[in-house]
């Protein structure tokens, strides 16, 4: 099978394109429609109108979506056990940028929207996701991706493509030149990576006029992460950042995903994020195992229901913490692979593998899935409450997102000090001064911490903190504000290119 090609621009798309501020307003040129403001944007019409992208686009039509990074307000891994979850865009996001090319090959460009770093690219023949005429199996574009460790980013956008056509049996008959964009920090626990998946899915989907729906399309970046890039994530990410909305929290229940309801941001108050700068992965160990602890504990949970004459449970979360705390006793704290292989043959997880000699633990895990699922419901309910102007709802709420954090930490030891740092500093400042709640986020073991608040206590006491952090750290954290559309919300463009310039109208 080819290798991926690797290899570094340094004349075409440069990132020493300037941006004019004032007043904190991104300047878009003068003769491009003022139709946005998002950064990802402005940088890239600012590119198009500078002729800086005519070394990777040609003077054709180019399709455009622009997705945003999320914050996990609540829920967080309890996604895989069928949790109900609670999420928020982010102001800052991805763009990504395609358009056809004739010789059937994939050619991805990332760049960083004001990093000052040079462009990364490799490019993928579309013959090796094929075989006779239909698409290869999953484990061998997995190993094309994973087998250059130069291009193994690459299998975000790749794998999302490769999705698009194994699951929707398509024929492509022409490659794509794709430009990734992004104001989004890698590994920062924010979803950067679903990101990638979801803008791919969705410029691809308006350039073949596919039709495909924001609910078919999060499922086919869940698959390319679990399949194509290995990491076994639950669907919360990708369904957020597909059907999320400017300014409200999204309830999704995933059983296995779907949008409940949007949640009003009480008045007056907002969310915030600061990077801990402990770099998270969700195809790291310690998320893996958590969830394989948590499927080993639903399928012995299972066996007792069974005893008793009750029905299997599809997912962890639809048992109550009522119902749990009758059985938990027989659930082992910890257990090993081979043991629980030798008594149960498996754990019904087809994301992840059982090791035979790892432990496992178990009735943490387990615990964590059920009470976050209930935890979750209990927040909803309190920021229903706090939009009639009670504070005590915001203050109830902020609670919620404290227990959370301390489950991650006890129960699923997914927690590290900097992160336990970070949530303590809010928790001192306290609702007395407008900060209510914090939390890790994603699947832990670093990333980003969320912060509740007043929006005058978060200006005034994020920054603060921030600093707090930096000095331990030796270097300043990214703190992440503001709001901004979903997939869904915010469309896809097409750019055509016209006589001094290019034309913008929606997809």
């Amino acid at each position: 099978m080819p290798e991926l090609r690797e290899k570094s621009k340094k004349n075409d798309l440069p990132m020493g394109f300037c941006f004019s501020w004032k007043r904190g307003r991104a300047m878009l040129p003068r003769n491009m429609a003022k139709r946005t403001e998002l950064v990802e944007v402005v940088a890239f019409e600012r590119l198009l109108q500078r002729g800086a992208a005519d070394g990777f686009f040609v003077k054709r039509p180019i399709w455009a979506a622009r997705v945003p990074a999320r914050l996990d307000v609540m829920g967080g891994i309890a996604d895989y056990s069928g949790a109900n979850v609670c999420e928020a865009t982010l102001g800052q996001g991805l763009l990504v940028a395609v358009q056809p090319c004739q010789d059937r090959v994939l050619r991805i460009r990332s760049l960083a929207v004001g990093s000052g770093c040079l462009p990364v690219e490799t490019s993928i023949p579309l013959t090796t996701f094929e075989s006779r005429g239909k698409a290869v199996a999953y484990d061998a574009v997995r190993a094309l991706f994973h087998g250059n460790p130069l291009g193994s980013w690459a299998a975000y956008a790749g794998g999302s493509l490769f999705a698009l056509i194994k699951e929707e049996s398509i024929r492509l008959r022409t490659g794509f030149h794709l430009l990734l964009l992004s104001a989004v920090p890698m590994n920062a626990g924010i979803a950067s990576s679903a990101a990638v998946e979801i803008g791919t899915l969705c410029a691809i989907n308006a350039c073949l006029g596919l039709g495909l729906d924001a609910a078919r399309i999060a499922q086919l970046g869940q698959i390319a992460e679990n399949r194509v890039v290995g990491a076994p994530c639950g669907i919360m990410d990708q369904i957020a950042i597909a059907s999320g909305r400017r300014g409200q929290l999204l309830h999704i229940l995933c059983r296995p995903g779907s949008v409940v309801d949007t949640v009003a941001i009480p008045k007056g108050t907002g969310f915030a994020g600061i990077n801990s700068m402990v770099r998270h992965s969700v195809a790291a160990a310690p998320y893996g195992d958590v969830r394989i602890g948590a499927f080993m504990g639903k399928r012995i949970l299972n066996g007792l229901r069974a005893k008793k004459g009750l029905p299997p449970v599809a997912h962890l979360a639809e048992i109550s913490d009522v119902e749990l705390s009758g059985m938990q006793q027989h659930l082992p704290e910890a257990l090993k692979g081979s043991e629980f292989l030798a008594r149960h043959r498996t754990h019904g997880d087809p994301a992840t593998k059982i090791r035979p000699g790892g432990v496992y633990r178990i009735r943490g895990p387990v615990r964590h899935a059920v009470r976050e699922n209930e935890r979750v419901l209990r927040f909803i309910e309190a920021l229903r409450a706090a939009a009639t102007g009670d504070e005590s709802g915001c203050v109830a709420a902020g609670k919620e997102m404290y227990g959370a954090h301390a489950s991650y930490r006890d129960e699923c030891r997914l927690s590290v000090p900097e992160v336990d740092a970070l949530v303590e500093a809010v928790r001192l400042r306290g609702a007395k001064k407008g900060l209510y709640g914090a939390k890790i986020t994603g699947g832990g073991a670093g990333g980003t911490v969320a912060i509740f608040g007043r929006l005058d206590a978060l200006k005034k006491h994020v920054p603060a903190i921030a600093a707090e952090h930096a000095r331990r750290m030796g270097a300043d954290p990214d703190v992440f504000w503001g709001t901004s559309p979903g997939a869904l919300e915010f469309g896809a463009r097409r750019y055509e290119p016209r006589a001094g310039g290019w034309s913008c109208r929606q997809a």
